[in-house]
Protein backbone atom coordinates (compact mmCIF):
# COMPACT_ATOMS: atom_id res chain seq x y z
CA UNK A 1 0.00 0.00 0.00
CA UNK A 2 1.78 3.29 -0.82
CA UNK A 3 -0.14 6.85 -1.37
CA UNK A 4 0.54 9.22 -4.41
CA UNK A 5 -0.03 13.01 -3.63
CA UNK A 6 -1.77 13.98 -7.07
CA UNK A 7 -1.00 17.53 -7.28
CA UNK A 8 1.46 20.15 -9.43
CA UNK A 9 1.32 22.51 -6.72
CA UNK A 10 4.77 22.27 -4.95
CA UNK A 11 3.54 23.71 -1.90
CA UNK A 12 1.03 21.08 -1.16
CA UNK A 13 3.69 18.59 -2.46
CA UNK A 14 6.15 19.37 0.35
CA UNK A 15 3.16 19.69 2.94
CA UNK A 16 2.42 16.09 1.87
CA UNK A 17 6.17 14.86 1.85
CA UNK A 18 6.86 16.58 4.89
CA UNK A 19 3.78 13.55 6.59
CA UNK A 20 6.13 10.83 5.45
CA UNK A 21 3.00 8.69 4.06
CA UNK A 22 3.93 9.81 0.18
CA UNK A 23 5.80 7.80 -1.54
CA UNK A 24 5.23 9.42 -4.99
CA UNK A 25 3.57 11.94 -7.16
CA UNK A 26 1.15 12.20 -9.98
CA UNK A 27 0.42 15.20 -12.14
CA UNK A 28 -1.94 16.37 -15.13
CA UNK A 29 -1.80 19.25 -17.75
CA UNK A 30 -5.63 20.36 -16.05
CA UNK A 31 -3.34 19.82 -12.54
CA UNK A 32 -0.31 22.23 -14.20
CA UNK A 33 -2.54 24.71 -15.34
CA UNK A 34 -4.31 24.86 -12.51
CA UNK A 35 -1.22 25.17 -10.22
CA UNK A 36 0.89 28.15 -10.03
CA UNK A 37 2.71 29.96 -13.29
CA UNK A 38 6.34 29.25 -14.23
CA UNK A 39 8.16 26.40 -16.38
CA UNK A 40 6.88 22.90 -15.61
CA UNK A 41 10.00 21.19 -15.94
CA UNK A 42 11.32 23.24 -12.84
CA UNK A 43 8.05 22.20 -11.15
CA UNK A 44 8.43 18.65 -12.06
CA UNK A 45 12.48 18.86 -11.14
CA UNK A 46 11.50 20.40 -7.50
CA UNK A 47 8.55 17.91 -6.63
CA UNK A 48 11.31 14.96 -7.62
CA UNK A 49 13.34 17.07 -5.04
CA UNK A 50 10.58 16.63 -2.59
CA UNK A 51 9.06 13.39 -3.29
CA UNK A 52 12.01 10.09 -3.15
CA UNK A 53 9.36 7.75 -5.46
CA UNK A 54 8.17 8.10 -8.86
CA UNK A 55 6.38 11.54 -10.16
CA UNK A 56 4.39 10.68 -13.49
CA UNK A 57 4.15 13.65 -16.25
CA UNK A 58 1.59 12.81 -18.73
CA UNK A 59 1.92 14.20 -22.61
CA UNK A 60 -0.44 16.52 -24.29
CA UNK A 61 0.08 15.13 -28.07
CA UNK A 62 -2.31 12.56 -29.45
CA UNK A 63 -0.53 11.02 -31.91
CA UNK A 64 2.11 8.39 -31.59
CA UNK A 65 5.33 10.47 -33.16
CA UNK A 66 4.28 12.88 -30.62
CA UNK A 67 3.65 11.08 -27.88
CA UNK A 68 7.02 9.64 -28.23
CA UNK A 69 8.91 13.14 -28.90
CA UNK A 70 7.34 14.48 -25.07
CA UNK A 71 8.28 10.98 -23.34
CA UNK A 72 11.35 10.92 -24.56
CA UNK A 73 11.81 14.85 -23.21
CA UNK A 74 10.14 14.14 -19.85
CA UNK A 75 12.21 11.03 -19.56
CA UNK A 76 15.32 12.99 -20.13
CA UNK A 77 14.59 14.88 -16.49
CA UNK A 78 15.14 12.15 -14.18
CA UNK A 79 15.21 8.31 -13.65
CA UNK A 80 12.02 8.81 -11.44
CA UNK A 81 10.01 10.34 -14.06
CA UNK A 82 6.90 8.27 -15.52
CA UNK A 83 5.50 9.47 -18.43
CA UNK A 84 1.63 9.11 -18.28
CA UNK A 85 0.10 7.49 -21.82
CA UNK A 86 -3.61 8.06 -22.31
CA UNK A 87 -5.37 4.71 -23.31
CA UNK A 88 -5.98 4.99 -26.99
CA UNK A 89 -4.71 2.65 -29.60
CA UNK A 90 -2.26 5.23 -30.03
CA UNK A 91 -1.19 5.09 -26.78
CA UNK A 92 -0.42 1.15 -26.14
CA UNK A 93 1.67 1.90 -29.61
CA UNK A 94 3.48 4.45 -27.17
CA UNK A 95 3.65 2.36 -24.73
CA UNK A 96 5.07 -1.08 -26.20
CA UNK A 97 7.65 1.26 -28.16
CA UNK A 98 8.77 3.19 -24.37
CA UNK A 99 8.70 0.32 -21.88
CA UNK A 100 9.95 -2.50 -24.41
CA UNK A 101 12.39 -1.26 -26.29
CA UNK A 102 13.13 2.52 -24.87
CA UNK A 103 13.04 1.14 -20.94
CA UNK A 104 10.95 4.05 -20.38
CA UNK A 105 8.56 3.72 -17.52
CA UNK A 106 4.59 3.98 -18.27
CA UNK A 107 1.87 5.00 -16.35
CA UNK A 108 -1.06 3.88 -18.46
CA UNK A 109 -4.27 6.87 -17.27
CA UNK A 110 -7.73 8.07 -18.06
CA UNK A 111 -9.05 3.68 -17.93
CA UNK A 112 -12.51 2.72 -17.15
CA UNK A 113 -13.03 -0.94 -17.01
CA UNK A 114 -10.49 -4.18 -16.33
CA UNK A 115 -10.22 -4.56 -20.24
CA UNK A 116 -9.11 -1.45 -20.93
CA UNK A 117 -6.26 -2.18 -17.72
CA UNK A 118 -5.45 -5.71 -18.97
CA UNK A 119 -4.34 -4.29 -22.71
CA UNK A 120 -2.27 -1.93 -21.22
CA UNK A 121 -0.23 -4.31 -19.26
CA UNK A 122 0.23 -6.73 -22.11
CA UNK A 123 1.33 -3.65 -23.87
CA UNK A 124 3.94 -3.75 -20.81
CA UNK A 125 2.97 -0.24 -18.83
CA UNK A 126 4.56 -0.83 -15.58
CA UNK A 127 1.16 1.25 -13.95
CA UNK A 128 -2.51 1.36 -14.78
CA UNK A 129 -4.77 3.96 -13.24
CA UNK A 130 -8.26 3.25 -13.21
CA UNK A 131 -10.36 6.53 -12.50
CA UNK A 132 -12.17 5.56 -9.48
CA UNK A 133 -14.59 8.78 -8.95
CA UNK A 134 -15.73 8.52 -12.87
CA UNK A 135 -15.64 5.04 -12.88
CA UNK A 136 -18.48 5.54 -9.94
CA UNK A 137 -20.27 8.47 -12.22
CA UNK A 138 -20.72 6.25 -14.75
CA UNK A 139 -22.76 3.63 -12.37
CA UNK A 140 -20.28 0.96 -12.24
CA UNK A 141 -18.59 -0.42 -9.50
CA UNK A 142 -15.41 1.00 -9.05
CA UNK A 143 -13.88 -1.72 -6.39
CA UNK A 144 -15.14 -4.85 -8.81
CA UNK A 145 -12.82 -3.07 -11.44
CA UNK A 146 -9.76 -2.50 -8.95
CA UNK A 147 -10.31 -6.57 -8.04
CA UNK A 148 -10.54 -7.68 -11.54
CA UNK A 149 -7.73 -5.60 -12.82
CA UNK A 150 -5.57 -7.66 -8.99
CA UNK A 151 -6.70 -10.76 -10.57
CA UNK A 152 -5.51 -10.35 -13.80
CA UNK A 153 -1.70 -9.08 -12.57
CA UNK A 154 -1.77 -12.15 -10.86
CA UNK A 155 -2.94 -14.61 -13.57
CA UNK A 156 -0.89 -12.77 -16.29
CA UNK A 157 1.75 -12.39 -14.15
CA UNK A 158 2.31 -9.06 -15.05
CA UNK A 159 4.63 -6.41 -13.49
CA UNK A 160 2.48 -3.37 -13.20
CA UNK A 161 0.74 -2.10 -9.90
CA UNK A 162 -2.61 -0.70 -9.93
CA UNK A 163 -2.95 3.22 -9.10
CA UNK A 164 -6.32 4.07 -8.14
CA UNK A 165 -7.29 7.93 -9.28
CA UNK A 166 -9.94 10.02 -9.65
CA UNK A 167 -10.75 10.34 -5.49
CA UNK A 168 -13.75 11.67 -4.32
CA UNK A 169 -13.11 11.77 -0.75
CA UNK A 170 -11.67 9.04 2.43
CA UNK A 171 -14.35 6.25 1.64
CA UNK A 172 -12.64 6.22 -2.02
CA UNK A 173 -9.21 5.53 -0.31
CA UNK A 174 -10.45 2.92 1.70
CA UNK A 175 -12.00 1.05 -0.49
CA UNK A 176 -9.26 0.98 -3.06
CA UNK A 177 -6.90 0.15 -1.13
CA UNK A 178 -9.05 -3.15 0.20
CA UNK A 179 -10.37 -3.95 -3.56
CA UNK A 180 -6.58 -4.36 -4.17
CA UNK A 181 -4.88 -1.24 -5.35
CA UNK A 182 -1.27 -0.83 -4.61
CA UNK A 183 -0.78 2.74 -5.35
CA UNK A 184 -3.86 5.67 -4.37
CA UNK A 185 -3.42 8.86 -5.55
CA UNK A 186 -4.73 11.37 -4.36
CA UNK A 187 -5.32 15.47 -3.48
CA UNK A 188 -3.55 17.31 -0.48
CA UNK A 189 -6.89 17.95 0.70
CA UNK A 190 -7.79 14.13 1.94
CA UNK A 191 -4.20 13.82 3.54
CA UNK A 192 -5.70 15.50 7.12
CA UNK A 193 -9.14 14.46 6.44
CA UNK A 194 -8.30 10.74 6.57
CA UNK A 195 -5.96 11.74 10.03
CA UNK A 196 -8.74 13.62 11.57
CA UNK A 197 -11.64 12.02 13.82
CA UNK A 198 -14.04 13.81 16.41
CA UNK A 199 -13.56 11.42 18.67
CA UNK A 200 -9.96 11.11 18.38
CA UNK A 201 -9.61 14.72 19.33
CA UNK A 202 -11.69 14.38 22.23
CA UNK A 203 -9.54 11.53 24.17
CA UNK A 204 -6.57 13.37 23.95
CA UNK A 205 -8.35 16.58 25.69
CA UNK A 206 -9.85 13.92 28.35
CA UNK A 207 -6.45 12.71 28.67
CA UNK A 208 -5.13 16.07 29.04
CA UNK A 209 -7.45 17.44 31.19
CA UNK A 210 -7.03 14.25 33.83
CA UNK A 211 -3.11 14.84 33.41
CA UNK A 212 -4.05 18.54 34.57
CA UNK A 213 -5.95 17.38 37.86
CA UNK A 214 -3.89 14.60 38.56
CA UNK A 215 -1.17 17.42 38.68
CA UNK A 216 -2.64 19.82 40.53
CA UNK A 217 -3.87 17.02 43.66
CA UNK A 218 0.03 16.14 43.19
CA UNK A 219 -0.14 12.83 42.48
CA UNK A 220 2.46 13.34 39.55
CA UNK A 221 5.22 15.54 39.28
Amino acid sequence: MELFIDSADIDEVRQAASLGVITGCTTNPKLAASAEPGDFRQRVEEILSVVDGPVSVEVLDETVDGMLVEAAEYASWDPRVVVKIPMSLAGLEVVHKLERERDVRVNVTCMMNSNQAAMAMMAGASFVSLFVGRITDLGYDADATIAETAQFIERGDFKARIIAASMRGVADIQRSFLAGAHIVTTPYKFLPAMVHHPRTIETIEEFKSAWEVARQLGDVE
